[in-house]
């Protein structure tokens, strides 16, 4: 249960005047400076909606990490990164995209500063702040500006911005300790949390304060769960309407008779029939291939092992007068252990190097191997047991030291700092082989299919241990000053100026052997890059009346690798009535070349064939435009509602490597081994021996446009209930009408589908998210019941989308089936019903706490109250038959949590 205070977003003008509403008012004197301005304030409601999540709203969430309060926004949708997808470009972390439009275009701040990006970008272009490294326990709240922020911020804030406000300052010690467990007993939670203080600013100069947190959090596997999440098998499973089996070693839902996939105990086929047959005896058979089954999901997890350190300490004294200098240091540590499916072994591979040519060749038992028993090479089709599952651990590490004074000079309010942060990452990969390496165990012997032994030496050189330590730093200084020029109509008119000057590093290398395409089925993506960023901004509040607040601002950023940017924001709040206030914005937006689009950089990703992106030093940033317009309506005593509308247009996205784009119409063959130069400024086709594409390569470019539009609506009751205490509820909800995307002329419309599918783990594109919660406070005890409810998807990758057989693993619908879905029966009909919808999904969250006295408080939550299982999801991949974007919980399941805080 949020509660959500709209604040001028500070590159705004905000037209309007307070409302004096009982709820939102405050003293005078207490003016504050709140997320999207510089200017402080006492009207806490103005022309932008923010988003305010206290400390008590996360606590009453039952969530145990920052990453998944966040997961739960309404306005955060499609292209966020959940913790339990660990098989992107950037696993081991979390990431927050604000009305859909990616974690690079929402600006995470903590205390209204910028982080240090994540090691790893995700999809190897966009790079994000991993929530991960947030601490939890010293958040004091969340700010989310759901506007465009970049006349304030700059780069990254076209979508909006996420502002984790850290404790300011403290006295006393408290310790803190929280254990859970699912209903199944494993994913197991424990968290221990100290924070210790001492001194008050104002009687005895100085505040200082440190506190520590240690959290870890148990993996689970896919297996412990019933139905569809346990198992492949989907072919007699109700909930799946007769699915296809899925398991290694069966066969297509197209009836071709080909495996899908890899037989486990490795599967060769005849050179004279082309049929497969079994390498080895095994203890499943498929009656339709004839080969080895095994279940694939026994390797998979639904949630990863987390293990988090974090260590903060914050210290203000006072130099005198109005001055008072403040220093704070943090060190943040994730370590993310997850496992995976072993390495598939399979049809051909091929060494793709950009100017070094193709060098690719079937994956086959010469003649002559001691499991080969015909007088020709046989291909194989097999999965690495005998080597281990493809198994990781991101070790992420983040450093944050700020100095700085704060005071006033005359009339003048002024902030100025110095800080470096800076990200760490130990990328350690295991269980994937190498080409040349399983090329020589082919033609020697010693590579063997099943579980037979191989010789551990070779079995080394085979499948190396892959790491690589990414780093990324942004070092910075700032200043700062705002006054009160004059009185107007409705109060002071207020001026606040800034600049500002950071430098930031990245450096990511490829995992090893990945760029020379030497590690089967495993893309790469390296970059390197750094700049240096200035900006001056300003920004003017002006209460002109009594009814109309405007508020503008401007600013101006200078980077070293391409140029400028000027954005401008305005906004207005005008108070129609004594209870009600029509408010708007018009902001404008950049988003700044990642270091992985306009760097000394390569990523390579698979859609059929390699997709290699490289750095463009010519590219140019994104745009755009946003627009908000809404109301804040007090009908009744008690009773608040908050509507906003909103539209972002965002132009000049950066686009990877497209094969659509570059290989056009007629060269979908070419010459064997041929090289030639694709449809697009500096691309190329790349044709292996047989003439078919194998890899294309291809710059970033600025290339498609995307516009989305909705509605967010809150509404807030408080209820007296005499001597049985006090209820309050509170709704959230937002509303998707569009989001689209243009690209080469052509529009597709994603809102209620499964796109955009090249976004992150193809989450799709809800177009309704929910909260609602109830709190009722009663003498020393509080409880709170909340729904979290996601709206129903179409299984496509958008509205009227052909069938795609990437999506649908290679099944054709029947000649003359006019449904169109993503995923196909055996039989032809849609999956995973007629209408081809992944269903809705509604968790209900309890939570519970008793103030024994003013020393100790126990409490205790159950997430996902009712066991509510998530529903079947067929066409996403960051997760096996379920979506984990929107419904990690129906995975994990009904998850208890206890608590005990005490304050000496």
């Amino acid at each position: 249960m949020f509660k959500r205070t709209h604040i001028s977003t500070g590159v705004l003008l905000a037209l309007g005047a307070a409302i004096a509403m009982p709820a939102l008012a405050q003293d005078a004197a207490q003016r504050v400076v709140v997320t999207g301005s510089n200017i402080k304030r006492t009207d806490s409601e103005t022309s932008s909606p923010i988003q305010v999540i206290t400390r008590e709203d996360i606590l009453r969430t039952g969530k145990v990490s920052i990453a998944e309060v966040l997961q739960g926004l309404s306005s955060n949708n499609s292209g966020s990164i959940p913790t339990a997808f660990t098989n992107g470009f950037a696993s081991g972390s979390a990431g927050v995209s604000l009305r859909g439009l990616g974690v690079n275009s929402t600006l995470v701040l903590v205390n209204g500063r910028r982080m240090a990006s994540y090691g790893l970008a995700d999809d190897g272009q966009r790079s994000f702040v991993d929530l991960n490294t947030i601490p939890l326990d010293i958040v004091d709240r969340i700010e989310v500006l759901k506007d465009g922020a970049s006349a304030i911020y700059g780069s990254d804030a076209i979508a909006g911005v996420v502002n984790v406000i850290l404790r300011r300052d403290f006295s006393g010690f408290t310790l803190s300790a929280d254990a859970g467990t699912s209903y199944k007993s494993d994913g197991n939670y424990g968290h221990l949390a100290g924070t210790f203080g001492r001194g008050d600013v104002v009687a005895d100069g100085y505040n200082f304060f440190v506190s520590a947190e240690l959290t870890r959090t148990n993996s689970i596997d896919s297996s412990s769960r019933p139905s569809y999440l346990g198992t492949n098998k989907l072919d007699t499973l109700p909930d799946t309407f007769g699915y296809w089996d899925k398991r290694i070693g069966g066969v297509f839902a197209d009836g071709s008779g080909i495996p899908r996939r890899s037989s486990p105990y490795g599967s060769i086929r005849d050179p004279g029939t082309n049929l497969y047959q079994p390498a080895t005896t095994c203890p499943d058979v498929s009656a339709d291939t004839g080969l080895c089954l095994t279940d694939d999901v026994k390797y998979e997890q639904i949630q990863p092992k987390i293990e988090r350190l974090n260590l903060f300490g914050r210290g203000v004294f006072s130099l005198g007068g109005n001055l008072q200098a403040y220093a704070e240091a943090g060190l943040f540590k994730t370590k993310t252990t997850a496992v995976g499916t072993p390495s598939p072994v399979a049809s051909t591979w091929g060494n793709v190097r950009d100017n070094l040519g193709v060098s690719s060749a079937a994956i086959a038992l010469p003649v002559g191997h001691p499991q080969n028993p015909f007088s020709a090479p046989a291909r194989i089709r097999a999965i690495t047991e005998s080597v281990g599952g493809r198994n990781s651990v991101q070790d992420n590490q983040a450093i944050r030291l700020l100095a700085g004074l704060q005071g006033t000079y005359g009339a003048w309010d002024f902030d100025t700092a110095v800080g470096y942060i800076e990200t760490k990452l130990t990328d350690t990969n295991t269980g994937y082989l190498r080409w040349s390496v399983l090329q020589e165990g082919l033609a020697s012997g010693q590579f063997r299919l099943g579980l037979t032994p191989m010789d551990a030496a070779y079995v080394a050189r085979l499948s190396p241990t892959l790491e690589r330590t990414p780093k990324n730093s942004v070092t910075f200084a700032d200043f700062k000053v705002s006054r009160e020029l004059m009185a107007l109509g409705g109060g002071a008119l207020g001026l606040s100026m800034g600049v500002e000057v950071r430098r930031e590093k990245s450096d990511t290398p490829a995992l090893p052997y990945t760029f020379e395409g030497d590690i089967v089925g495993l893309g790469y993506s390296g970059f390197q890059a750094s700049r240096t960023v200035s900006a001056l901004y300003a920004e003017l509040n002006a209460p002109v009346t009594k009814q109309l607040e405007i508020n503008g601002a401007l600013r101006y950023d200078r980077y070293s690798d391409y140029g400028s940017s000027t954005t401008p924001k305005v906004g207005f709040k005008f108070k129609a009535l004594p209870n009600l206030a029509i408010r708007g914005t018009y902001a404008e937006g950049f988003r700044a070349p990642g270091p992985a689009e306009n760097g000394n950089s390569q990523s390579a990703g698979f859609a059929g064939y390699l997709l290699v992106s490289s750095g463009n030093p010519d590219i140019k940033p994104e745009t755009a435009k946003s627009y908000t317009m809404g109301l804040v309506f007090e009908p009744f005593k008690d009773t608040n509602i908050v509507v906003d509308f909103y539209k972002v247009k965002r132009k000049n996205e950066i686009l990877g490597a497209d094969g659509t784009l570059v290989v056009g119409d007629g060269q979908d063959t070419g010459a064997p081994d041929s090289i030639v130069v694709g449809k697009i400024p500096n691309s190329k086709i790349i044709y292996d021996e047989d003439g078919e594409i194998t890899a294309v390569f291809a710059p970033y470019i600025n290339g498609a446009s995307t516009t989305t539009s909705g509605v967010d609506v809150e509404l807030n009751q408080k209820f007296a209930l005499g001597s049985m205490g006090k209820l309050q509820a509170t709704l959230n909800y937002t509303h998707v009408y569009k989001f689209s995307r243009t690209i080469d002329g052509v529009t597709y419309e994603y809102a209620g589908t499964h796109g955009p599918y090249v976004l992150s783990s193809a989450a799709g594109t809800p177009k309704d998210k929910l909260s609602f919660g109830v709190t009722w406070d009663y003498a020393a005890f509080s409880t709170t019941l909340r729904a979290n409810y996601v709206g129903s998807m179409k299984g496509v990758d958008h509205t009227g989308a052909p069938y795609d057989p990437e999506v649908s693993e290679g099944v054709s619908p029947p000649t003359g089936f006019t449904v169109l879905c993503g995923s196909y029966f055996p039989d032809g009909r849609a999956a995973p019903s007629a209408d081809c919808k992944v269903g809705s999904f509604t968790t209900w969250d309890l939570y519970s706490r008793w103030q024994i006295n003013k020393q100790l408080s126990l409490s205790a939550s159950v997430t996902n109250l009712f066991n509510k299982l998530a529903p079947w999801d067929p066409y996403t991949y960051g997760g096996t038959n379920y979506n984990p974007t929107y419904h990690q919980d129906g995975a994990v399941g009904r998850f208890i949590k206890l608590g005990a805080k005490y304050t000496f």
